[in-house]
């Protein structure tokens, strides 16, 4: 079966790609990644409204999981973890598996037949929490797919939050990114039950080197979630 191989990891600023410099992570919300602290400063006023918004829910979880309501959530979560825990395990496995995410939402919403259906739709991506005989510790192994589609963001505006929120925090992304040149912004919705729906945004969207759409990106996407595959390769983590 073929990989999504043709998603790389970029810069938030710059979009230097993965495979030509290291990128490291932003200390505040964990998600964006750049490849030198100039281009972090540069990309912060751009990246700031996200940034502060991760780390608000995170710290609203990380309260709630020391309160009694809280603490209950050890009784029905995998491995008696607390609601933040379970987030901070979506964090390593959205780390992981970002490149492969990318992949999947550009054959997902057919970004090769027409970038502007990144305004138009979403990849939704819905797993469920594994508990430790199934991932061994393993970041990769953390969640199971479920199921994978592509959905109206029209239609979306009318669901419940955070999808609203989440979806007007993306378009102002992507006017942004459009503005200063910088190509399309796209994004995969995942989501682990009983946590709310998290953006995953990928930039840069101009110039795919990808020729066909993969009609199989939804197998090859549930392969790679539940075998713990590293980008470029098989390997687990």
């Amino acid at each position: 079966m073929p990989s999504l191989r043709d998603a790389m990891s970029k810069c938030n600023a710059c979009y230097t790609l993965g495979s030509e410099k290291q990128l490291s992570l932003c200390t505040g919300c964990k998600a964006a990644k750049y490849c030198s602290k100039e281009c972090q400063r540069k990309d912060w006023q751009r990246h700031k409204i996200t940034c502060r918004t991760n780390q608000t829910l995170v710290e609203s979880l990380k309260a709630y999981s020391e309160t009694p309501a809280g603490s209950l959530d050890r009784l029905v979560l995998p491995d008696g973890l607390t609601m933040y825990e379970l987030d901070q395990r979506l964090e390593k496995w959205v780390t992981f598996h970002s490149p492969t995410l990318m992949g999947a939402t550009i054959h997902c919403i057919d970004l090769i037949g027409n970038l502007a259906n990144a305004r138009t739709h979403v990849m939704f991506v819905r797993l469920s929490a594994r508990e430790k005989r199934e991932h061994f510790d393993a970041p990769a192994l953390y969640f199971e797919f479920v199921d994978a589609c592509a959905v109206d963001v029209e239609e979306a505006m009318g669901w419940a939050s955070p999808w609203p929120e989440s979806l007007i925090q993306l378009r102002k992304m992507q006017d942004d990114s459009e503005r200063e040149g910088r190509g399309g912004v796209t994004a995969a919705m995942v989501e682990v039950k009983p946590l709310a729906v998290q953006t995953v945004p990928f930039g840069s969207m101009k110039n795919l080197r990808i020729k066909k759409r993969l009609k199989t990106w939804k197998d090859t996407l549930r392969e790679d979630i539940n075998k713990g595959k590293k980008f470029g390769g098989g390997n687990k983590h």
